[in-house]
């Protein structure tokens, strides 16, 4: 029996809702982050797993900067000085956008690290472990550059080129599969998104565009368990065999506030795989709603909302309707105030709609300065206009920003 210890998402570098740690210097959703990957490897090296497999976006951009680095590089470091092998399977937010230029985690593959492998093109490995060698079909986010460039392919819609990429994808699973080596258990290690799979906030940070895969292509004969990445809501969508999404590790936004983080624990073996979600302490994000315009005392009842939730560590957001007459008792340093003194980690926003127009109020002003992001800004913005636009439309302005700030980023 061979165990794993699946993660994906781990996504180094968020810092959204946060602020600068004094004792570290470090932002503190950077922390929050690798927080819950130390928590993961714990587990895992507790349930003595033989190898490690990441299913992509190590880092939340594909720029990630050098105490980003730094700190991936500690962990895996952690792992081998125990002597686990890690697999590493590039996603979106990994590889580089434009072609020939090195992605974020190639460095660890040119340093030739011992035990640690880096998969970004479809390939099929077998990797040795403590308890048996171990085969992995390799699927990583596949971008449409090279196929793009082919004399063939010029002037080809996208369509065309989507109907291109996904047949090629397709045969090399079918053909893969067919060739394993049954005496050995087999993963197929997937980034990308799969029919049928619930997403959630990571529409929104997105960098490039889905190419969704049908679940009978990946579930293949002879393939006893598909670790997935991508998605950041855990799920699975299949049992023979297993296809898993372990989720982000910790949450990006408010989208993600009543979903569990944690890890996955896979037991397998040739023609079986038996797997445990193993859920984390990521940082509770509460949003706290209420139209108070039936109340004569709205601020009475804004306080005893706040008082039913705890909010200790949490990144918290006030989102309230109210009459003009009302908005004029709703002091914003009251309630700032109230959310301070339950204990709030973070307070994102609090905001008023009065009579369909709305009036966003937020933090202090040393809050605003830390703890909104040029991304976050422009969600915001995103957010408040009128009339609203599409949430397809938010989430690939969205996601061009995000290409532009990597693009920025040394």
């Amino acid at each position: 029996m061979i165990k794993l210890l699946h993660l994906a998402d781990l996504h180094i570098g968020v810092e959204n809702y946060g602020r600068i740690d004094p004792s570290t210097g470090l932002h503190t959703r950077l922390l929050d982050y690798l927080d819950r990957l130390d928590e993961a490897i714990s587990i895992g090296l507790s349930a003595e797993v033989d190898l490690v497999l990441i299913a992509g976006d190590i880092y939340k951009n594909r720029s990630p900067n050098p105490t980003h680095q730094r700190e991936f590089a500690r962990r895996l470091n952690r792992l081998r000085s125990a002597g686990v092998p890690v697999f590493i399977l590039t996603g979106n937010h990994d590889i580089s956008s434009s072609l020939g230029r090195a992605h974020s985690v190639e460095i660890f593959d040119a340093l030739g690290i011992e035990g640690v492998t880096v998969s970004d093109r479809l390939r099929l490995h077998v990797i040795p472990t403590r308890s048996g060698p171990l085969q992995i079909i390799a699927l990583p986010w596949v971008t449409r550059h090279s196929l793009m460039t082919r004399d063939e392919m010029r002037g080809a819609s996208f369509a065309e080129i989507d109907f291109q990429v996904r047949r090629r994808i397709e045969n090399f699973v079918v053909k893969t599969a067919a060739s394993l080596d049954a005496s050995i258990p087999a993963v197929l290690a997937f980034h990308g998104s799969v029919d049928g799979a619930q997403m959630g906030a990571e529409r929104a940070i997105t960098l490039g565009q889905d190419l969704v895969m049908a679940r009978s292509v990946l579930a293949q004969p002879g393939i006893d368990y598909v670790a997935m990445g991508h998605i950041h809501k855990h799920q699975a969508l299949g049992t023979v065999p297993p296809l898993v999404y372990p989720g982000s590790l910790d949450r990006v936004d408010f989208g993600e506030r009543a979903e569990p983080k944690g890890c996955v624990i896979v037991e397998l073996e040739c023609g079986a795989a038996r797997w445990q979600f193993h859920q984390l302490a990521a940082r509770p994000f509460i949003s706290i709603e209420k139209d108070v315009r039936g109340s004569s005392d709205p601020l009475d009842l804004v306080t005893t909302l706040i008082s039913r939730h705890d909010l200790r560590q949490a990144v918290v957001r006030v989102e309230i309707q109210a009459t003009r007459e009302q908005a004029a008792l709703l002091r914003e340093e009251q309630i700032h105030a109230l959310l301070e003194q339950a204990g709030a980690f973070v307070i994102a926003a609090v905001t008023i709609t009065v009579e369909r127009s709305s009036r966003r109020r937020y933090g202090a002003e040393p809050e605003l300065i830390e703890g909104i992001t040029p991304r976050r800004a422009l969600e915001i913005y995103l957010n408040s206009k009128q009339p609203p636009l599409a949430p397809a439309r938010t989430a690939a302005l969205l996601a061009a920003a995000d290409e532009l700030i990597a693009e920025e980023k040394p």
